[in-house]
């Protein structure tokens, strides 16, 4: 959408005065008409690539931290890659938390391993993170710049910059703590002020974060974006970039540094993250990447013209996939089979469970109630439980803040008796490498030694074991599904000593 045709959708005076405080002279005594003629003739200083890099850099170093960390999410990651620029108001900041948190997941999941090839500049810049932290608990306008520096230097990523910081617990907050709904409004309120986020309302009410077309165009310059993330993942799967020889020599080329044997789909996120696509087919040189004979047969697919120059070739691919769509799948989940016979499960009523075609086997049961799990709290509570490596750990562990909630999940036909099993839960939480606030135990039922077992163990060691059987659960899932859509169920409530009490929950 134009920027004149986006200004005429701004939907309150308010947020038009706010738009106009950027660049219009006087704006406050204005009318809305005088406001509009206003905003149209200075158009031009909303999108002039000098003021955008000043207003970017104002926002990259602002004493505020808040501005620092979500205003790169908001344009970078997430409406530049949406259709036309825009996404509906209040999802937007649902976006922006799950942004967020999918760092914190890394970082937890992500250890620095001896072999890493960035081992050293790795442990150097989290090194540099935790000095600037360390003064006041906060990052200064001269510390940032400098960590900047220092990161571009190093040749560290965006991404692996905010999992680094998140491992320190210092993304996106102190603590690892998401920012709130308020907070992102806030910061786009800022946005709006210095010309850089405009929102509008459509003919049915809706409310809309949208970057004009003029202003989107200088914001990917400025960061170097040729194409949506969408049309990139379609992009990377085009068979002449299927050999990971190629992919791995155009890394190699860029002067990055990835790890050493990594499979194929992780070679192409390596890519899509930190190269652009014009390199990817072009290489870096007039005679890298692909050659003239593969991007001409490559156009041709595509219904292209053949008769240009190699760049000319490259330019009209990757605008053919800048054009595509997001696509929203509605993919079947084998899992929630599964979560539907949740308490079965639970309970080990393999003769029902048999009868409806759900298992052959008994030893199938374990496994399944630890997939109908994950589905619970990935997709009911909205809570994306971390990708677990090796044997010898819990059934899920999810984020939460700067520390970790484990759970087991115990399948019996009779009471789970927690003495039988702390054994094992007390090595899972003793080899953490981040402190847990929680352990959830999963069961049909429990006994009654069970809660002064799970007091106990939490007066000695200072970790709550909390009782949780799965009717429960899968109720509380339910209820907060139906109550609050899209929002994470606060993993707080989970933090209770001995049985758990659901009537604390607040929907």
């Amino acid at each position: 959408m134009d920027y004149m045709t986006v200004v005429k959708n701004i939907s309150t005076s308010n947020e038009l005065k706010r738009i106009a405080s950027a660049y219009v002279i006087d704006f406050k005594n204005l009318t809305k008409e005088e406001t509009l003629l206003a905003l149209e003739k200075t158009a031009p200083q909303y999108y002039f690539r000098e003021n955008v890099i000043k207003n970017l850099e104002l926002c990259t170093y602002h004493s505020n931290n808040n501005i620092r960390v979500l205003v790169p999410i908001i344009l970078k990651m997430i409406l530049l890659n949406k259709d036309d620029f825009k996404a509906e108001y209040r999802k937007l900041n649902e976006e922006v938390i799950h942004f967020e948190q999918s760092i914190v997941n890394r970082a937890n999941e992500y250890s620095i391993q001896k072999t890493h090839p960035k081992k050293d500049a790795f442990e150097l810049f989290s090194f540099v993170l935790e000095t600037a932290w360390e003064q006041g608990g906060s990052v200064s306008t001269e510390e940032k710049n400098l960590i900047v520096k220092i990161q571009k230097k190093l040749g560290i990523s965006e991404d692996e910059a905010m999992i680094l910081e998140s491992k320190l617990g210092r993304f996106p907050k102190a603590k690892n703590l998401l920012h709130t709904n308020e907070e992102i409004y806030e910061v786009k309120r800022e946005l709006q002020r210095m010309g850089l986020l405009f929102q509008i309302r459509d003919d049915d009410g809706n409310d809309y974060d949208i970057i004009p077309d003029e202003l989107a165009k200088t914001y990917r310059e400025i960061y170097g974006l040729e194409i949506k993330k969408q049309g990139y993942l379609r992009l990377i799967e085009n068979k002449r970039l299927k050999s990971k020889e190629y992919l791995e020599g155009i890394i190699d080329r860029s002067g990055l540094i990835a790890q050493k044997g990594m499979l194929l789909k992780d070679l192409r996120s390596f890519i899509i993250d930190n190269i652009r696509p014009s390199n990817l087919i072009g290489g870096y040189s007039i005679r890298d990447g692909l050659s003239s004979s593969d991007l001409i047969e490559w156009n041709k697919e595509l219904g292209l013209m053949t008769s240009k120059n190699k760049d000319g070739l490259i330019s009209q691919i990757i605008d053919y996939y800048d054009a595509f769509k997001e696509k929203i799948e509605q993919k079947a989940d084998e899992r929630q089979m599964w979560y539907d016979v949740f308490t079965l499960l639970a309970g080990r009523k393999s003769d029902e469970l048999r009868k409806m075609n759900l298992i052959v086997k008994d030893i199938e049961i374990e496994r399944l109630f630890e997939k109908a799990t994950n589905y619970l709290f990935g997709i009911k509570l909205h809570n994306e439980p971390l990708d677990l490596i090796g044997a010898e750990h819990p059934d899920g562990v999810l984020s939460f803040n700067d520390k970790l909630i484990m759970w087991d999940n115990k399948s019996k036909e009779t009471d789970v008796d927690l003495k039988d099993h702390i054994a094992q839960f007390d090595r899972y939480i003793r080899s953490s490498v981040k402190p847990v606030a929680s352990f959830l135990v999963i069961g049909p039922s429990f006994t009654e030694s069970s809660v002064d077992e799970a007091i106990k163990y939490q007066l000695l060691n200072d970790t709550v074991i909390t009782l949780i059987t799965a009717d429960q659960l899968k109720e509380i899932a339910e209820k907060w599904f139906v109550k609050k859509g899209d929002e994470p169920f606060p993993l707080g409530y989970f933090k209770q000593p001995g049985r758990f009490n659901q009537k604390l929950i607040n929907y």
